[in-house]
């Protein structure tokens, strides 16, 4: 089910294009990310657990405005636990927008903030650097009875392209 919503979120967005000359050479951004996990393993070793976990989403810029708007994002982490309240999360993101061109962002903190490292890019954001920070909103506001785990972030990023 998620899956299809997903392909249909992405097929409404295709037309919405973010062409080069829209994008600030440099610029910070607020945005949303909803996501969903799509595989999830864990094993626990005593009282420390360790979780991989893989998930898509889609994002939303707070402002309407180019960078990050409507983007498509896999991201691929590890959360390690030492106990109740003690987890550490860590992972990498590729963000695409709808001309297929991507931005890094290796990212680390508890489940719920953090910040996130933008390393570079292909296409019109090759090149690209900067940081942000990000939170997760709790509780989510998306319901399913999937058993899959959701979220949603709100981010705030700097960037500059060369």
């Amino acid at each position: 089910m998620s899956y299809k919503l997903l392909t249909l979120a992405a097929a409404l967005l295709l037309p919405l294009s973010v062409q080069a000359a829209d994008i600030p050479k440099e610029g910070a951004a607020n945005f949303t990310f909803a996501w969903v996990t799509v595989s999830s393993t864990n094993i626990q070793q005593g009282t420390p657990s360790f979780d991989t976990y893989d998930l898509v989403g889609v994002t939303r810029n707070d402002a309407d405005g180019p960078m990050f708007n409507f983007f498509g994002v896999r991201c691929v982490g590890a959360d390690e636990g030492s106990g109740p309240g003690k987890s550490t999360t860590r992972g990498t993101c590729t963000w695409t927008d709808s001309d297929g061109d991507n931005i890094f962002t290796p990212y680390s903190g508890t489940p719920q903030h953090g910040t996130l490292e933008l390393t570079g890019g292909t296409g019109k954001f090759a090149g690209i650097t900067g940081n942000g920070e990000w939170s997760r909103l709790n509780p989510a506001p998306i319901k399913a009875d999937d058993k899959l785990f959701r979220a949603v972030n709100s981010l705030k990023v700097n960037w500059k392209l060369p």
